[in-house]
């Protein structure tokens, strides 16, 4: 019996198919996580200028949740961009140095 040989043009071509795959698959990777990157800022954003807002017009004083923001029609409900998940009300955001500072870590 003779075994079936693979000729180097079908390993070739192989190895390049493979090749070209793995870099469009890298690429949509990145595409995908830079355009994550991007709407999570954006909501950051829109965040931190109401909040700004907020704090220029004197009508929140210290430290504030986003439970605040919305009972004083600021925003209305923001839903993470990604995940598709409303954000937890109870997220601290604090005026500083003429800078927002939001506290996305301790959410109590």
């Amino acid at each position: 019996m003779k075994s079936k040989r693979i000729s180097n043009f079908t390993l070739i071509s192989m190895a390049i198919i493979t090749a070209i795959l793995i870099v469009i698959i890298a690429t949509i990777i990145k595409i995908r996580v830079n355009q994550n990157e991007k709407l999570l800022y954006a909501m950051e954003s829109k965040i931190g200028y109401y909040a700004k807002r907020c704090y220029l017009e004197n009508n929140c004083q210290d430290e504030i949740t986003l439970k605040d923001l919305y009972e004083k029609k600021y925003l209305t409900e923001i839903v993470n961009p990604v995940t598709k998940e409303i954000l937890d009300e109870n997220i601290k955001i604090k005026y500083f140095n003429n800078q927002i500072i939001i506290n996305w870590e301790d959410q109590s």
